[in-house]
């Protein structure tokens, strides 16, 4: 989905109570809005496919905590940790896809 840096896509719906959460990998950085964390990070790693395990969080601040950025790829155990235990990571995507589709249409380019 091509975003740029000034406006949301035309498709994108404001959401109430959405939260910006600014993420990025190497030299590019992005931000999307979600009305929970786990929403934000599931879009995160669709967003960046392969290389999800080079994500970095930087706002909001408490989301920090919760990277599951790996030079060795392999991310699925920290993901399954943070979305509430094993194989729960897959579940969330399954059973929260139309979200997680409204919430990767929030995505906009910062760099």
């Amino acid at each position: 989905m091509e975003t740029t840096n000034k406006q949301l896509p035309a498709d994108a719906k404001p959401v109430l109570g959405a939260v910006p959460y600014e993420y990025g990998a190497m030299s590019s950085k992005f931000r999307l809005y979600a009305t929970n964390k786990l929403t934000a990070y599931a879009t995160m790693v669709l967003h960046y496919n392969q290389s999800n395990h080079l994500v970095v969080i930087y706002k909001p601040e408490s989301s920090k905590e919760d990277m599951w950025t790996s030079f060795t790829g392999k991310v699925s155990e920290r993901l399954d940790e943070i979305f509430g235990g094993e194989g729960s990571f897959d579940k969330y995507l399954e059973e929260h896809i139309g979200e997680i589709k409204e919430c990767y249409k929030s995505i906009e380019r910062l760099v």
